[in-house]
């Protein structure tokens, strides 16, 4: 019996040296990596000018709140969305085309730099719950370096994100963000400028077909009652394809080279 049981002791550290081999050699089939699934961000920008708009801090997943920060209901409504659980963006006026003179609380090329930074600081000062600032208009600002360039300074001193909305292709906003080294990206598709929910679904559908093919998608809504409901049924409709996040999950995508302008220092926190 004895010399059974070391004949099988034996027989087992063979088969154990064996299979550690085999291991080792690579003859094992690699485990399959998970892929990860597409990311869409959803912005809302516009808040602030509607006690109804607190509606948007009700939805049951992430959705990024852009709200303006001179508007009778942005304070409020910035501590609601916080309240909630959810992320808070200050929506910055800047100047369109076509605004010719100088106007209060809206960024615009006729600011000294001491205008400017004042506007900033009055921002900032009422929305103290936001991650990061995307601008409000601005086709005109946004194509301004120099005014860019002081936006990401100020940014940069508070450790805020940038987004830029992009509503114009000349912007030189994202630019000036990765120069200046500020976690920032951009819009991808604006969900609703038609505002009807055949319109919404649709451009849903290219957001996510961008998200499928570069592996996320950043989208941007109104406040707009077809815009809510849609985002109410979202709620209900199966999406285990996709993942729903905040904004700032997004800081670290898309840091390729953007022509002869490359990031500079820390990008992502």
């Amino acid at each position: 019996m004895m010399r059974f049981g070391v004949l099988l002791s034996g027989l087992l550290l063979t088969v154990q040296a064996w299979a550690a081999s085999d291991q080792g050699s690579g003859n094992m089939p690699p485990a399959e990596a998970i892929k990860p699934l597409p990311r869409i961000a959803i912005v809302i920008d516009d808040l602030g000018h509607n006690s109804g708009h607190t509606a948007f801090t009700e939805l049951s997943f992430p959705v990024t709140l852009a709200i303006l920060p001179f508007t009778p209901s942005g304070e409020r409504l910035a501590q609601q969305a916080y309240a909630a659980g959810h992320e808070v963006m200050i929506h910055m006026p800047m100047q369109p085309e076509g605004m010719t003179e100088q106007t209060q609380e809206v960024l615009d090329r006729f600011d000294s730099k001491a205008q400017f930074i004042a506007t900033l600081g009055a921002a900032f000062s009422r929305l103290p719950q936001a991650r990061g600032l995307n601008n409000h208009q601005g086709s005109l600002l946004t194509a301004q370096p120099q005014q860019m360039d002081w936006l990401m300074q100020e940014l940069k001193k508070r450790s805020l994100y940038f987004l830029d909305s992009r509503t114009t292709t000349a912007t030189v906003a994202e630019a000036a963000a990765r120069t200046a080294g500020i976690p920032s990206n951009r819009r991808h598709v604006f969900i609703d400028n038609a505002p009807s929910l055949e319109a919404i679904r649709a451009q849903w559908q290219r957001a996510r077909l961008i998200a499928e093919n570069q592996g996320y998608a950043i989208v941007i809504g109104h406040p707009h009652t077809s815009t809510l409901t849609f985002l109410q049924q979202l709620a209900s409709m199966p999406n285990e394809d996709i993942e729903l996040v905040y904004f700032s999950e997004l800081l670290c995508e898309g840091k390729e080279k953007m022509g002869s302008t490359t990031m500079i220092g820390d990008y992502c926190w």
